[in-house]
């Protein structure tokens, strides 16, 4: 029988990253494994939304990287109140582009299995999409359940 010691669960606090913790919270109770919750904030695209907007002096930039923390922190905390008390969880707050990160965050913990919603919020609000799932899976170097 298959046993996953880690499992790492990308969130952007859409229905389906919902969706896929409740999948990653049913298989972790059953292994006793613990939660890798990450949240990756793609500045890149962030301000690619803001091409017309003057970024002199960087201070856009930088207040939309502040905004991208804040926002992503408060997911991952939502996310942290539906994990059970006995379920051994962690949370991650990572910068980067989506998909090799989150496959770098998995190699860091040695993750057994990525449990993650197939699309997030759109390219405006969220960070997880259909293309990112579609990275993970043919890229990661475990096992990859998606969740629709």
């Amino acid at each position: 029988m298959v046993e996953y010691k880690t499992i790492l669960v990308p969130t952007d606090g859409s229905d389906n990253s919902k969706r896929a913790l409740e999948h990653a919270l049913a298989v972790a109770s059953r292994n006793k494994a613990q939660l890798i919750v990450v949240h990756v904030a793609n500045i890149v695209s962030a301000i690619s939304n803001f091409d017309q907007t003057s970024i002199s002096g960087g201070y856009v930039s930088e207040q939309i990287a502040e905004d991208m923390e804040e926002t992503g922190k408060e997911i991952l905390a939502d996310v942290l109140k539906a994990v059970p008390q006995d379920v051994n969880v962690k949370s991650v707050f990572e910068v980067g582009s989506p998909g090799p990160a989150l496959l770098a965050i998995a190699k860091k913990y040695d993750a057994d299995l990525i449990v993650m919603g197939s699309r997030g919020l759109g390219p405006l609000k969220g960070l997880f999409m259909g293309s990112v799932s579609s990275y993970v899976t043919s890229h990661s170097s475990c096992p990859v359940l998606i969740v629709k």
